[in-house]
C-alpha cells in the first residue's frame, strides 16, 4: 500500500477471530484499532472533531484549539493538529507521566496540567479547558459531549464491522469511555440489522455509569469511565442494552490470555472488553446458542508499562 499521508491511513483496521478463545460454537471477533497511526481508535474522533470546527468556521487555517485528555485522545489531537496546521493545547491531569507528556509535546502540543479531582470541579481537566477556549476564542473538541465523536464511529467503524463480518453479527461488546464508539457503532449496527443485534456495555467494577454514584471501593481501567457519566451516554443510554462490570484483575488476565494464545496486543480496555465477550459467549454456548460478537482492541499493550509488569505475573 502507498500512502501520500498518514491520514489517509486512519481506520479500515483488520479484525480477526479468537481462534483459542473463543467458547464452542461462538465466534469472537476483535477488531484491532491499535492499528491506527498512533495506536489507538482515538485517531478517527480527533480527525472528525477537528474537521468539525473547521466546517463550522470555529477553526481557521493556523488556528488553535484545546482539548481535555490525559491519555489517547490527547495523542491524537496533537498529532492530527500538527499535520493539519493546528496548534493544540492539551489539558492533562498533573499525574500524567512523563513519557505521555513529553510525546504530547514531541507531536507539537502544548500542555496544561490541572489536578485530578472530579469532573465537575472548577478546576478538573475539563473545566480549565473550557476557560481557555472561552478566553481564548478557539474551539474546545469536548471528546465527551462532541457529537463528532459518534459520528465519526457511525460513519466509518461500524461499516467497516458490519462489511468485514458481512452483516452477521448478533452482539457488540464495547467498553465505555467517553461512549463514543459504543454510541456510533451501536446505533450503526441496529440501524442497519434492527433488534437482532445486543449492544453490551463494558465499565470496570464500581463505574458510576452502572450504579449512578461513584463507589469507594471501585476499579480503575484506564480508558473506561469510573467516576462520571459521559454527555454523550446521557444522549444515547437507551441504544446500550446491558452494561456489565469487569475488575482491572480480570481485565489484566484476560490481557496476558490473548497476548499469549492469540497475539493481541491490546492494552487494559481490549482486556475488558474480551474479558466481558467471554463470559457472554460461554453463557449463550452453554445454551447451545450460535452467536457472533464483536468487540474492540482500543489501544496497544505498549502504552501501558505497569500493566506490563502486571502481566507478567499471569504469564
Amino acid at each position: 500500500m502507498l500512502a501520500d499521508s498518514l491520514i489517509s491511513l486512519i481506520g479500515r483496521t483488520p479484525i480477526v477471530r479468537l481462534s483459542k478463545l473463543s467458547p464452542k460454537d461462538v465466534n469472537i471477533y476483535v477488531k484491532l484499532e491499535y492499528l491506527n497511526p498512533t495506536g489507538s481508535h482515538k485517531d478517527r474522533i480527533a480527525l472528525y472533531m477537528i474537521k468539525d470546527a473547521v466546517d463550522k468556521g470555529l477553526l481557521k487555517p493556523g488556528g488553535r484549539l484545546v482539548e481535555a485528555s490525559s491519555g489517547n485522545t490527547a495523542i491524537s489531537v496533537a498529532w492530527l493538529s500538527a499535520l493539519l496546521g493546528f496548534k493544540a493545547i492539551l489539558v492533562v491531569n498533573e499525574n500524567i507521566s512523563t513519557n505521555k507528556m513529553n510525546a504530547i509535546k514531541a507531536l507539537g502540543g502544548e500542555v496544561v496540567l490541572a489536578p485530578y479531582v472530579p469532573a465537575e470541579h472548577p478546576q478538573s481537566k475539563y473545566s480549565v479547558a473550557k476557560r481557555i477556549s472561552e478566553n481564548l476564542n478557539i474551539p474546545y473538541m469536548n471528546q465527551m459531549g462532541n457529537e463528532a465523536n459518534v459520528r465519526a464511529h457511525y460513519e466509518t467503524t461500524g461499516p467497516e464491522i458490519l462489511e468485514d463480518l458481512k452483516g452477521e453479527v448478533d452482539y457488540l461488546v464495547m467498553g465505555i469511555g467517553t461512549c463514543g464508539t459504543i454510541a456510533g457503532v451501536g446505533k450503526y449496527l441496529k440501524d442497519r440489522l434492527g433488534g437482532r443485534v445486543r449492544v453490551v456495555g463494558v465499565v470496570p467494577r464500581g463505574s458510576k455509569v452502572k450504579h449512578g454514584v461513584s463507589s469507594e471501593d471501585g476499579d480503575y481501567i484506564e480508558g473506561l469511565v469510573t467516576e462520571y457519566i459521559p454527555e454523550i451516554f446521557l444522549r444515547y443510554r437507551d441504544l446500550i442494552d446491558t452494561i456489565v462490570e469487569v475488575g482491572y484483575e480480570d481485565a489484566a488476565k484476560t490481557v496476558a490470555k490473548v497476548v499469549r494464545y492469540e497475539g493481541i496486543l491490546g492494552g487494559p480496555s481490549t482486556g475488558a472488553n474480551i474479558y466481558a465477550s467471554i463470559k457472554i459467549g460461554e453463557e449463550l454456548s452453554s445454551r447451545g446458542v450460535k452467536v457472533n460478537i464483536v468487540t474492540l482492541a482500543p489501544d496497544s499493550l505498549f502504552k501501558y508499562p505497569q500493566l506490563i509488569n502486571d502481566i507478567a505475573g499471569y504469564i
